[in-house]
């Protein structure tokens, strides 16, 4: 499988509006719709994939990612959730208490 490197807009980015009602689009049909809805899906992400640089090869490693890393990369999108490719643990304080 060919590694994705992707780079989703800050909070600074303008557009925040148009990427999150795209993004809640997509939430709401499912891929039953037809493959015009994978198509924009792919569309949708394929500017923030910086990595393969080769617009083919790069369309083709989306259609290649699991639901989980596909719906991640949509959230990385709109500011839902951290970036999906960083190597950054999660810095969130466990509340598990200590281990024994």
């Amino acid at each position: 499988m060919t590694k994705i490197v992707f780079e989703p807009p800050s909070a600074e980015t303008p557009g925040y509006l148009r990427r999150t009602r795209m993004a809640l689009e997509f939430r709401q049909k499912t891929p039953d719709t037809g493959p015009k809805i994978i198509d924009d899906m792919i569309e949708f992400l394929l500017p923030y994939v910086k990595e393969p640089v080769d617009r083919a090869e790069a369309r083709d490693a989306l259609l290649d990612a699991t639901q989980a890393q596909f719906m991640e990369l949509i959230d990385a999108v709109t500011g839902e959730s951290a970036d999906p490719t960083s190597a950054q643990p999660n810095q969130e304080p466990s509340n598990a208490g200590p281990s024994e």
